[in-house]
C-alpha cells in the first residue's frame, strides 16, 4: 500500500503539467490531492491522504531548475519505509535537480524499539547526489556524502547495533552495542563499508549460544561473572556487489575467545554461508606472544591459535544448518588455514 501511493507522487511530478492550465482539486474521504498552476505552468502539488490509519501529507513545489519534494508521514514500519526508500540513479530525461525530504514522527523498528523524529534528505541531479538519514536523539544516523576527491563517503552510526542487524534481517541474536561504519560508495548496489560494534551480547536463546558457552568454558572470569554470551568488540568488512553481500577476515572478541570468520549473503535470497574458527585461548596468547620461546608456539592471530575450532554456518530460507568440526580444535595453528579448510 504504501509503495503504491510513494509511485503515485513521484509519478505527479514528473508528467508534463504544460498541458493543462487550470487548478485542479480532487478530495475522497480524508485523502485531498490538489494542483496549483501559475502561468500556463504547474506550481505545486499538495497532498493529503491515510495509510493504515496513518497520515501523510505534503508538497512538490516547482521551480525553473529544480524541485522540491517534503512528505510527512505519521509512523511507518522500517520493512514498508524499505520498501519506498528511494533509490535514483541515472536519468537522462529528467532535466531538474531534485531535492527530497521525508519527515517520519515514528519509524518502528521491532515491538520493542522505534525511532522519533525522523529526517531524510536526498539530492538528485541527473544522478544520485547525495544522503542524510537520522532522528532527532540520534539513536540512527546514515549519510552518504560527496568527498573533495569526487568520490563518495558512507557513514553510519546506531546506538543499539542488535536492532539494526535486526531491521536488516541480518541477525536477530545480538542485543545492544555501539556501531559505527564508513566505508566508500559507488552506487546503491555497490559500495565498500567496515562496520564495527562495541559491548554487546548474544542472545542466549539463539542457535548458537551453546558453541559461545562451550567455547568460553576456560574463560574462568566470564564463567564466575555468568556473562560468557557478552562481547566487547566486532569488526567486519563488507562488499556489496549487485545483490550479494562478502565479507572476509571477521574478527569477534569477548573475554578470552576470538572468532574469525569470512561468508557470503544474499539477503534477496535468503541465503547465506559463513566458515570460521575460534580460539578459547585468545587473551593468553595475546599477552605471551611475545615472550621468547612461547612466541614461537603463538600465532599472530585468532587463525594461527594454538588451541582452534572450525565451525560453518549455511542459510537456506528458514533453514539453518551449523557444522562444527571438534577434530580441528588441538591441530597447531601453523599448520593451518582455516579460510581453505572447508574450500
Amino acid at each position: 500500500m504504501y509503495k503504491n501511493y510513494i509511485l503515485i507522487i513521484i509519478f505527479l511530478f514528473l508528467l508534463p503539467f504544460q498541458i493543462m492550465a487550470y487548478d485542479f482539486s480532487f478530495q475522497k474521504d480524508e485523502n485531498l490531492l490538489k494542483l496549483d498552476f501559475e502561468d500556463n505552468q504547474i506550481k505545486d502539488i499538495k497532498f493529503d491522504f491515510e495509510i493504515n490509519g496513518q497520515r501523510n501529507f505534503g508538497i512538490i513545489n516547482y521551480h525553473n531548475n529544480e524541485i522540491y519534494i517534503l512528505l510527512n508521514t505519521d509512523k511507518i514500519s522500517f520493512d514498508n519505509f524499505k520498501k519506498v526508500f528511494p533509490k535514483p540513479q541515472k536519468n537522462k530525461k529528467l532535466n531538474k535537480k531534485i531535492n527530497f525530504n521525508w519527515e517520519i514522527s515514528e519509524m518502528a523498528i521491532s515491538d520493542e524499539y522505534s525511532l522519533f523524529s525522523n529526517k531524510l534528505n536526498f539530492i538528485y541531479d541527473n544522478g544520485f547526489e547525495s544522503m542524510t538519514f537520522y532522528d532527532n536523539n540520534k539513536e540512527f544516523e546514515f549519510s552518504i556524502l560527496p568527498k573533495l576527491d569526487g568520490n563518495k563517503q558512507i557513514y553510519l552510526f546506531s546506538k543499539n547495533a542488535g536492532q539494526f542487524f535486526y531491521a536488516q534481517k541480518i541477525s536477530k541474536n545480538m542485543n545492544g552495542g555501539a556501531l559505527i561504519g564508513k566505508g566508500s560508495f559507488r552506487k546503491f548496489n555497490d559500495y565498500d563499508m567496515t562496520i564495527k560494534v562495541k559491548d554487546f551480547s548474544i542472545d542466549k536463546n539463539s542457535k548458537f549460544y551453546n558453541l559461545l558457552l562451550t567455547s568460553r568454558m576456560l574463560d574462568i572470569f566470564s564463567v564466575l561473572q555468568n556473562n560468557q554470551d557478552e562481547f566487547n568488540y566486532l569488526e567486519v568488512p563488507v562488499q556489496k556487489r549487485g545483490n550479494i553481500f562478502s565479507f572476509d577476515h571477521a574478527l569477534m572478541l569477548g573475554g578470552t575467545v576470538a572468532f574469525s570468520f569470512k561468508g557470503e549473503a544474499n539477503p534477496s535470497e535468503r541465503i547465506a554461508t559463513v566458515n570460521g574458527t575460534y580460539g578459547p585461548l585468545y587473551l593468553f596468547e595475546k599477552n605471551f606472544k611475545n615472550v621468547p620461546f612461547l612466541s614461537e608456539l603463538f600465532g599472530k592471530n585468532v587463525e594461527e591459535s594454538l588451541l582452534a575450532a572450525d565451525f560453518k554456518v549455511k542459510k537456506n530460507g528458514n533453514k539453518t544448518d551449523f557444522i562444527f568440526n571438534p577434530l580441528s580444535i588441538l591441530t597447531p595453528g601453523k599448520t593451518r588455514n582455516f579460510f581453505d579448510i572447508w574450500e
